[in-house]
């Protein structure tokens, strides 16, 4: 493995708060506290995927709230009676199978689909150009669900279209496939030939494919990686299901806290549904698909490219041996630790003191307790005192397989502007929580000096637990300043301005034009009779007019 960096170069995705891209997903969930100029373009940016202009609407209508009276009708083949009617939907209208030409996709492929097409165009520079540069193989995509594909149109329809009276179509069984995600961003978006596939962790599965996106990068075997994950979770049986293992958070549930707390109990308080590390009384679901674009940092200067922060690690540890399989375990102390080390090692007290953690946090009874004595007990040993503490899922639900995600990208938005969104959903900290060496972020924190990590955490279903360690734009410069010196430094600076100017267009696209994704179906097909050449170590496209290395890396060869 190199030591180069796995430089963040773009984002994008889509999730209750709106878009990813320009931080206004971030910006919704900070909106009390965001200027003028911002909450407009936040609002701007809304407005495209509700089609309504009203800052009123739009706010009412994205992050947790009461799902659509018709979302299941439109989405699924069963609209049951349901425990919970609260979801971190997208927000009202918008529908990502609208942004291009699809047939019959189910909604997290859409969302995939839509997601990865901001993240392209916020590189800034036309793929084109770049796929001149890197060779296809050397462009990868890592990203899935973690339960299923389960509307309509994939597994929901595979396992229930006859028992409605429908039949089963040749899409069905393809489009529940957990890798899906990343075949269609492979196939319609990028054209890229790279790795593939989708390291499936539970609720850690955006961790895990960023593991794997890591490895990529340092080992050189790709160049460019989009890490993602796409998921809703709003399906009935994903709900019953949650609902069977006494996780969700049930509305009669809802009620009784909501009289314990003494707030009004009339109605269910849909946006004050999930209350991660309070009293609580469980999860709420949500749907959510996001992108990180890797590069190898030699690339991006090269190139100019904009630079959000850095991908350093990804730790994965299972719990051991379990009695109850959804139950937690050891794992997640051990990836904690392993990240505090890695911070410890290469940045020191410094480093340690720079970082703020966003929680799994799910909302449980259960989780609060053990999510807050693993933070607790590393800290301890760590020697860190009032290390901040978030959860975002009060803001978007539990997007599964993207709750990672998730909170990766709002934490390129705190460097970017300095706020932490807190949680803004409890009135204060259970007792039971365990509260020593940790500050847990109640309200939207302003920060007033240089944070430069995040720990972004997750402990899922079955013992699948990861914690990504995520550096600051900042750092990274910091860094690379004292690798590559000031001069060509300056030199990417200036390559960078080109980045910056294209990127405006981008945000202006964003804010003034209805939603767009990229979608290549047809474009660029390679057939493999009649547009390839094979030599014993290469493979030349003269449709692409690529030329791919197929030559071993391995070397066991005996001396003789």
């Amino acid at each position: 493995m190199s030591n180069n960096i796995p430089v963040i170069i773009s984002y994008g995705g889509v999730n209750a708060a709106g878009r990813s891209v320009f931080d206004f997903a971030h910006k919704r969930m900070t909106y009390e506290n965001q200027s003028q100029e911002n909450k407009n373009e936040a609002i701007s940016s809304l407005s495209q995927l509700t089609g309504e202009i009203s800052e009123d609407f739009n706010l009412k209508n994205s992050l947790i709230r009461e799902i659509d009276r018709k979302f299941f009708e439109e989405h699924c083949l069963r609209n049951p009676d349901l425990p919970s009617k609260a979801g971190g939907q997208l927000p009202t209208n918008f529908d990502p199978a609208k942004t291009y030409k699809s047939r019959q996709h189910p909604r997290s492929l859409a969302m995939s689909v839509f997601a990865a097409s901001d993240a392209l165009k916020g590189i800034g520079i036309d793929w084109q150009n770049i796929v001149q540069k890197v060779s296809p193989e050397k462009i990868s995509c890592v990203s899935g669900c973690a339960i299923s594909t389960g509307d309509k149109f994939g597994m929901g329809g595979l396992f229930q279209a006859n028992l409605v009276g429908s039949r089963t179509s040749s899409k069905h069984l393809a489009f529940s496939l957990g890798e899906m995600s990343a075949d269609f961003v492979h196939a319609y978006v990028l054209g890229s030939m790279g790795a593939t596939g989708n390291y499936m962790g539970a609720c850690a599965t955006f961790q895990y494919n960023l593991k794997i996106g890591i490895e990529q990068i340092k080992s050189g075997d790709s160049k460019i990686c989009f890490v993602g994950a796409s998921e809703s979770g709003l399906i009935p049986e994903v709900y019953e299901g949650f609902s069977a293992t006494t996780g969700l958070a049930e509305e009669k549930n809802s009620l009784n806290l909501q009289k314990k707390l003494h707030e009004s109990s009339d109605y269910v308080n849909y946006e004050k549904i999930c209350r991660p590390f309070g009293d609580n009384v469980g999860m709420s679901l949500g749907e959510s698909a996001q992108f990180l674009v890797l590069m190898d940092e030699n690339l991006a200067i090269e190139l100019g490219c904009n630079i959000y922060g850095a991908a350093l690690s990804s730790h994965v540890n299972a719990d051991g041996f379990k009695k109850s399989i959804s139950g937690p375990g050891i794992g997640n102390y051990i990836t904690v630790g392993k990240t505090l080390n890695d911070i410890s090692n290469s940045f020191g007290d410094d480093g340690l003191n720079s970082m703020f953690v966003h929680a799994h946090g799910t909302g449980t009874p259960q989780n609060r307790v053990t999510e807050s004595h693993i933070l607790s007990e590393l800290c301890n040993v760590f020697n860190i005192n009032n290390l901040p503490v978030t959860g975002i899922k009060s803001y978007l639900g539990h997007s599964l397989a993207a709750a990672g995600g998730d909170q990766i990208i709002s934490s390129i938005g705190t460097f970017n502007d300095k706020y932490i969104p807190g949680i803004k959903t409890i009135p204060e900290v259970a007792d039971n929580v365990y509260k020593k060496n940790l500050n847990f972020l109640l309200e939207d924190i302003e920060l007033d000096r240089d944070i430069d990590f995040v720990l972004a955490n997750a402990k899922g279903f079955g013992g699948n637990n990861g914690t990504a360690l995520i550096a600051s734009k900042r750092k990274i410069e910091e860094i690379l300043k004292n690798k590559y010196g000031e001069k060509k430094m300056l030199a990417y600076k200036k390559k960078n301005e080109t980045i910056k100017h294209n990127l405006e267009d981008f945000k202006s696209e964003v804010l003034g034009l209805p939603p767009e994704s990229i979608y290549n179906f047809g474009n660029g097909v390679v057939d493999g009779e009649s547009d390839i050449r094979f030599t014993k170590n290469k493979l030349q496209i003269s449709k692409i007019n690529a030329e791919i290395s197929i030559e071993s890396a391995l070397n066991y060869k005996l001396e003789s």
